[in-house]
């Protein structure tokens, strides 16, 4: 049935369902094939508008009404909760999510869990919720290092651990991940962020050395994000009463941070992330 047909139906079922209760679907009447592709097309007209960002009311309204088609087409209901959340409906956004990950990891699957856990660490600080579905994850998948949403889970859960104030936990896990890595043939020190916030929990330890040594080896990268290692450095070096250091990587610091060589992540702040008031303040107690 082709697509006008299918919408000159919708129509009609709307005119009907006027005389209907409200919590009738209009929808019920189409056979399964049907609703199927009416459900897709309803997505497809959601991504003419605004399919980057997904803030526009008339998106949600296209996704809601594919899930009205199929109410439980997880990949809709996840990418629905996305609009929702950037748009500030976090209760209805979390109400779509838990839904879609209660219906995937019922069927043995993690996508929409892999979302959440990336969501709980970064959109909503809840971290052990983060640590959670992690384990969860990895539980169901047999995978050790599974992706969530474009990054190792293990590096979420670390993460989840540093920001918990568990650097020991956070060392562990990352030290995990980085043996995954080695036994993948990939190097550990191409992992920038899994490095950095390697530092970072030695430096919350009081472990400077230690520290220093995981922020050098990714300033040697020719990849890594110089800004924030050459302000961490700098801090380092104050604690280690060698002004001259510090200074000489806190200026590097703002040099690099003015030709955008720093963290710049356009949808989160990154934990531990600078800011150009970050780094005049300690040029300014030199």
């Amino acid at each position: 049935m082709s697509i006008k047909n299918l919408t000159l139906i919708f129509l009609a079922i709307i005119f009907i369902s006027c005389k209907s209760t409200k919590s009738e679907n209009p929808f019920a009447h189409l056979s399964t094939e049907e609703r199927a592709k009416l459900a897709d097309y309803y997505h497809e007209e959601s991504m003419k508008f605004n399919p980057w960002f997904q803030t526009g009311k008339l998106h949600r309204i296209y996704k809601d009404s594919a899930l009205l088609a199929v109410p439980d087409h997880v990949e809709y209901m996840q990418r629905a909760s996305y609009s929702y959340k950037k748009a500030g409906e976090h209760i209805k956004a979390m109400e779509m999510l838990n839904k879609a990950v209660a219906i995937d990891t019922t069927n043995g699957k993690t996508a929409a869990l892999e979302y959440k856990a990336w969501s709980m660490l970064y959109f909503y600080h809840d971290y052990k919720s983060t640590i959670k579905d992690v384990d969860k994850i990895i539980e169901i998948s047999k995978i050790p290092n599974k992706s969530c949403h474009g990054e190792s889970c293990l590096l979420l859960k670390a993460q989840a651990y540093y920001q918990l104030g568990e650097y020991k936990k956070a060392i562990e896990t990352f030290d995990y991940l980085f043996t995954l890595l080695k036994e993948q043939g990939v190097n550990p020190k191409d992992d920038f962020l899994a490095n950095f916030y390697m530092a970072r929990s030695y430096f919350k330890l009081n472990d400077l050395d230690k520290s220093l040594f995981y922020l050098q080896e990714q300033l040697s990268m020719p990849y890594s994000v110089k800004a924030e290692l050459n302000f961490y450095a700098g801090q380092i070096y104050i604690l280690k009463n060698d002004t001259e250091k510090a200074k000489q990587h806190f200026l590097k610091a703002k040099e690099l941070y003015l030709q955008n060589d720093k963290m710049n992540e356009p949808y989160i702040e990154r934990f531990d992330e600078i800011f150009m008031n970050d780094i005049n303040l300690e040029i300014s107690k030199l």
